[in-house]
Order: structure tokens, then C-alpha cells, then sequence
């Protein structure tokens, strides 16, 4: 079935204010040429946004078969908006992409980074959000070689021989000083920073201890007891047997619910980026914004003898 250009314009029309949400950041991030040769001049508003809607039914018209989704399944796809609003709500995101992609599949760089970038900072904590299959693959396809850094773990963690695997040890070990040695707090930093790029990594957190994961910078404190947060060079998410919380200040409260045992934690250096997520799920969990300055390093921390860390390689999903 292939819709007319009036059809086309029903069909935007149709789509909720939710998902038109996608329409300032696809302006701003693809088409800023476009805008810079508009500036000089001083058209009607109204007669802009109609220009625009056409634009993009005239897109929608011809880029389903390129999109891989033909005009019915896009039509269907819109038309399941009339579910119920408590499952409208699960099928928000994989519908924004859907509207996203058909919109600019021609951008730069593909509409991936464009979706997840605008996602994470607008995505509130404490509500998972469910990340479509092309964009987990995405992210994933930043994966990096995590492994921990015998020069950094506090003397009463225990690695194992490949420094994938950190739990508490049954006695103090006898191991040589480093100042960036964790001398109170039982943590362990990963053995490479980053100061660009996006870089992932996912962990396994067995046996519900306590547990802390997340980054932190080159120059942050080791030694002593202080508050882990962004001022003091830390973005982690702290687990305990009642808490879960984002390690801000204040700290951010989470739902117990959101505790993933198969955590992926995503650096976006240049976007100021550092988020959580259920890898098992492909949910995520909460997002740190900021601007980084110096390289950042992984660290883990459990905290009690339960807390079992492993680092894991990630799982490609299929988008069929």
C-alpha cells in the first residue's frame, strides 16, 4: 500500500505530541545549514512549520522503503496510539525512533547517537526506559576492554588471576603502597582512563551484597574516608540491602525494582554523558550529565563479603 501526500500529512498529523518532541532536536543537530541560510530572512512562522510538515510528509513518503518499513506498518504502527495509555507508555520510545528515523534517515552519522544523546538527558530517574534494538547495538559497538588495576584495589579486595573478577577477601593482603591505592574505601580502578570517545562495559553483581560501579577521575581522592559524588570527582550508582541510590548531592533515590544484575555502563565523553543500564533488559537506569576535563577511569567497589563483581562481554541483540 503506498500513501499519498495528503495521507502522508494525516499520518504526521496523527503522530502525539510526545513523539513531535523528536522534531526541535532533529532541527537543531541535522539540518543547522539549512537554518543558518534562513536567518537572514523573515518569514511567516506559521508558513514555516507548514513548509516543514510538508518536507517531512514528502520524506515519509519516500523513505519507508529505504527505513525498511513500508507506509501500512508505519500506519499501523501509529495506530496502535489508541492502546490503553498504561501500554502506550512501553511503546513511546520504539516509536520516537520509528518517527526519528523516518525523518532524517539521511543524517550524518545515522540517528542513533542524535536519539540516545537527546534521550539521556532528558530521561528522568527512576522510570526505566526501554532502548530500541539498534540503538543498544549501537552503543555496544563502543566496547571496551575492561580490566581491573592491581596498582589501585584496596588491600582487603580479592582479584582474581585475569582482573575480571573482584569480591572481598577473607584477610588483608600484604601489597606494595600506590598513592592511587583505595586505603579506606574497598575499591578498585580499572587499568585504562578515557579522555574522549564513548567507551561501554558491562558487569555482572552477584549475590545482592552491597556494591558500588560507576567512574571516576584521574586526580580524585584515594585515601581516607569522604563523600563519593560529582564534586569529588565520582559518578556512581550504590547499591545496599534497602537503597539504591544515583551517588549525587543529595544523593537521587531509585526503585530497588531498577537493581540490574547484569549492569552496562556507558561513557559518552564529548556529549558529557556517564549512564546506567539493565543490560538484560536494555533498560535504562539513570544518566549523569556534565562536562569532563581530565581522563576518567572505571571503578568498582563492593562493599561487604557477599558483593561478587565480574566484567562481562556485552551481547549483541538482533534488530530483525
Amino acid at each position: 500500500m503506498t500513501l499519498n501526500l495528503t495521507e502522508n500529512l494525516q499520518l504526521y498529523s496523527s503522530v502525539p505530541p510526545q513523539l513531535a518532541k523528536a522534531r526541535p532536536w532533529v532541527q537543531e543537530r541535522c539540518e543547522e545549514e539549512e537554518e543558518e541560510e534562513n536567518k537572514d530572512g523573515e518569514e511567516d512562522p506559521d508558513e514555516e512549520v507548514q513548509q516543514r510538515i510538508m518536507e517531512w510528509a514528502k520524506e515519509l513518503q519516500s523513505a519507508s522503503e529505504s527505513c525498511g518499513v513500508q507506509s501500512n506498518e508505519l500506519g499501523n504502527v501509529l495506530r496502535l496510539l489508541g492502546l490503553r495509555k498504561k501500554r502506550l507508555i512501553n511503546l513511546l520510545p520504539l516509536l520516537e525512533f520509528i518517527t526519528w528515523s523516518l525523518l532524517k534517515e539521511d543524517c550524518k552519522g545515522g540517528i542513533s547517537p542524535l536519539w540516545l544523546s537527546a534521550k539521556q538527558r532528558t530521561w528522568k530517574a527512576g522510570t526505566p526506559r526501554y532502548i530500541p534494538n539498534s540503538v543498544w547495538n549501537w552503543m555496544i559497538s563502543a566496547s571496551a576492554d575492561v580490566t581491573f588495576d592491581p596498582m589501585t584495589n584496596h588491600l582487603w579486595l580479592q582479584l582474581s588471576d585475569d582482573h575480571r573478577k573482584v569480591q572481598e577477601g577473607i584477610s588483608e593482603s600484604n601489597l606494595p603502597f600506590s598513592p592511587q591505592r583505595f586505603d579506606a574505601w574497598p575499591g578498585v580502578l580499572g587499568w585504562e582512563g578515557y579522555a574522549s570517545g564513548r567507551h561501554y562495559w558491562e558487569v555482572d553483581i552477584a549475590n545482592n551484597g552491597y556494591w558500588r560501579v560507576g567512574l571516576t577521575t584521574a586526580s580524585a581522592k584515594r585515601q581516607g574516608r569522604f563523600p563519593m559524588s560529582p564534586q569529588t570527582g565520582y559518578w556512581t550508582l550504590w547499591r545496599s540491602m534497602h537503597q539504591f541510590y544515583a551517588c549525587t548531592k543529595p544523593e537521587t533515590p531509585l526503585p530497588l525494582g531498577l537493581v540490574a544484575r547484569r549492569m552496562g555502563i556507558y561513557l559518552d565523553y564529548e556529549e558529557g554523558q556517564i549512564s546506567f543500564y539493565n543490560a538484560e533488559t536494555k533498560t535504562h537506569i539513570y544518566t549523569f550529565t556534565g562536562k569532563f576535563k581530565e581522563k576518567l577511569y572505571p571503578v568498582f567497589a563492593p562493599l561487604d563479603g557477599r558483593a561478587l563483581i565480574t566484567i562481562i562481554s556485552p551481547h549483541k541483540v538482533s534488530t530483525l
